[in-house]
């Protein structure tokens, strides 16, 4: 009997001890919810409208008798643009010059409202069956007053030969025109050896040589002088060497403002 008496005395020590230490952990306990800690911040990139493209002409704007256009070509059109070592690119249609000339001509030539559809496909050659195709889908269902065309430097750079990339521009050309859509074809600005940094790659020169003979042959089919406009300025062009920086999208919105200004202007005839 006094090894049970003995046996209860230690489970009541061994009780006590529980109930004090369970006592103390309700006094550690909290007695409201533990503050959350703030999240992270993440830094926001403001997204800023494209701006106005500027004109380049002096006289004032008067009324334009087209306003359907669709802007046909690769990722120049699309709106790709470089980081500053050329090692990544950035696919910004917003920012594009369709999206920054057609805030340009509803500006510039309102009350009139106009449509500029973007149709760039990033990494497309013009001398792919199926861009062809693409152009032939594009125009029977959008059915634009005008087409703006810049095509042909993908098909450069895998060394495709000229007459080859002759051949199929002539091909949009004939197949717009046919349909009476004139086409407003660009020649390409200087692309650069991202080695260097400033070397104009050369092949650049006969290209739009060809573009511009292509136009001259050609009714309805008008030239827009990306070239001259882009002039020897490297800070028009990215990293990389080929595509724009948003400066150079402006150039190029600009430049197409006033090639669209020339090529389709309302003249009115007074009656006596």
């Amino acid at each position: 009997m006094r090894n049970l008496g003995f046996i209860s005395s230690l489970s009541k020590q061994f009780l006590v001890g529980l109930v004090a230490l369970a006592m103390a952990a309700c006094a550690d306990a909290p007695t409201a919810p533990s503050a959350v800690p703030p999240a992270a911040q993440v830094p926001e990139f403001a997204q800023q409208p494209p701006p106005v493209p500027p004109r380049d002409v002096t006289a004032p704007p008067g009324a334009l008798g087209v306003t359907r256009f669709v802007a046909f070509g690769d990722s120049i059109t699309y709106g790709t643009l470089s980081s500053f070592d050329g090692r990544f690119l950035f696919d910004v249609p917003s920012h594009s010059y369709p999206a920054r000339l057609e805030l340009g001509l509803d500006t510039h030539h309102g009350p009139q409202s106009f449509v500029v559809g973007n149709q760039g496909n990033p990494g497309e050659t013009v001398t792919a069956t199926a861009t062809f195709a693409r152009y032939q889908n594009v125009l029977l269902s959008q059915r634009p007053q005008a087409v703006l065309l810049l095509e042909g430097v993908n098909d450069l750079n895998i060394a495709v030969s000229q007459p080859a990339i002759s051949s199929a521009l002539g091909q949009m050309l004939d197949y717009s025109t046919f349909r009476g859509m004139p086409v407003l074809i660009a020649t390409m600005p200087r692309i650069y050896d991202t080695s260097t940094t400033d070397r104009p790659d050369e092949r650049i020169v006969p290209f739009n040589d060809e573009v511009r003979r292509l136009a001259s042959t050609r009714p309805n089919v008008h030239v827009v002088d990306l070239y001259a406009a882009f002039g020897t300025d490297r800070s028009l062009v990215g990293g990389d060497g080929l595509h724009p920086t948003p400066e150079g999208y402006d150039v190029m919105a600009a430049t197409f403002l006033a090639a669209i200004e020339r090529a389709f202007p309302v003249t009115r005839t007074v009656l006596q």
